[in-house]
């Protein structure tokens, strides 16, 4: 994990329980403690893994805001809606593509790539008492991503980083898969850890596709840290 998401993601988590701690207060004094959570407000950030052509592994991690709404009504199966602002960083000096083609290649050999989704996930409850909710999902939904070059200038208008004519859609298909558990306190109050893939449908995280040298599509591993809040009870 490089040196700038170690700084930032502790002064975003500090920011996070400064903004959030004075309304958790609040509202756990005017919340009783017998009544059940049907809704949670989630804000969390995540750190970002990207894996493509310029990385066989999952490396150059990034910071997001995470943004959530919980449905908490049933014993097994609950619904989430979420949106993450963020970005992806893909990097490798050293990257080259040797297969045979009819034109020089240069392919860009760093990207970094602002994108914002929105997804719906369904979540089962594999373990749900009082206070801990322990859960498998699997989500559907859309991302908007905009790879950048080291100048921060777009690079999906910059042809000679791919194959003549190969253009691409900026807007793809997302079907997260992910793990997670809550715990809640007594006031209807929690945090939350989840990790997961993001199964981003593209291969164009990174701008290259046809001179890439690794088959399939891109792919982000994610790890998230949240806090929530109550916004519905039932007796």
């Amino acid at each position: 994990m490089n040196t700038h998401l170690h700084l930032s993601l502790p002064k975003s988590l500090f920011a996070l329980f400064v903004l959030f701690f004075p309304f958790a207060n609040q509202a756990a004094a005017q919340s009783g403690t017998d009544k059940a959570v049907t809704r949670l407000l989630e804000v969390g950030i995540s750190a970002n893994g990207y894996r493509g052509d310029l990385s066989p592994r999952y490396q150059s991690w990034s910071p997001a805001l995470q943004l959530g709404l919980k449905l908490n009504t049933k014993k097994r199966l609950n619904g989430h809606f979420n949106l993450g602002i963020g970005t992806f960083t893909a990097q490798n000096p050293d990257y080259g593509f040797s297969g045979s083609t009819e034109q020089p290649t240069t392919p860009n050999v760093f990207a970094k790539t602002p994108f914002l989704s929105l997804n719906y996930d369904l979540q089962v409850n594999l373990i749900k008492t009082r206070h801990w909710i322990v859960y498998l999902s699997q989500g559907a939904g859309l991302i908007r991503f905009q790879p950048k070059d080291e100048q921060k200038k777009p690079l999906q208008s910059q042809f000679s980083t791919r194959p003549g004519e190969e253009n691409y859609n900026n807007v793809t298909i997302l079907l997260p898969t992910q793990a997670g558990a809550i715990y809640l306190f007594g006031n209807g109050f929690g945090i939350g850890v989840q990790s997961g893939w993001l199964n981003p449908q593209t291969d164009y995280l990174d701008n290259i596709s046809q001179w890439g040298n690794r088959p399939g599509k891109d792919n982000v591993l994610s790890f998230r840290f949240s806090f929530l809040a109550p916004l519905t009870y039932k007796n």
